[in-house]
């Protein structure tokens, strides 16, 4: 069995997590699930604001963590380009709220339901 497809059980269940949490989720077949929190996201009338946003992106990859046991990876930006990204154990696979969790944490926008003023 190929690491994509080991990883897809664990993809399921993160998804299920996240979406629970109202997060937007783009799972790309080789255990890469992108996380994006719609409340950081532009107006949608604000046409700069839709070009200049980066908006609130999280992606975490699942791969084995040199034993027998597969980890949920945080991936961060490399230092210089064209460089794979830097790779931080989040949790193990089997761990999906634990994930979510982790990852709702670090997209929040705290006060987002506030109006601005």
């Amino acid at each position: 069995m190929d690491e994509a497809a080991a990883c897809a059980p664990a993809v399921r269940a993160l998804v299920a997590e996240l979406e629970a949490r109202g997060l937007k989720i783009r799972v790309h077949g080789h255990g890469v699930v992108w996380v994006r929190n719609p409340a950081g996201d532009p107006a949608p009338d604000d046409k700069l604001g839709a070009l200049m946003a980066p908006r609130l992106n999280q992606e975490v990859w699942c791969r084995p963590n040199g034993g027998d046991h597969a980890l949920w990876w945080w991936a961060w930006a490399a230092p210089e380009r064209n460089q794979p990204p830097d790779l931080e154990p989040l949790c193990p696979v089997d761990e999906p709220r634990r994930a979510a969790d982790a990852i709702a944490h670090v997209l929040a926008v705290p006060f987002a339901d506030v109006p601005v003023t």
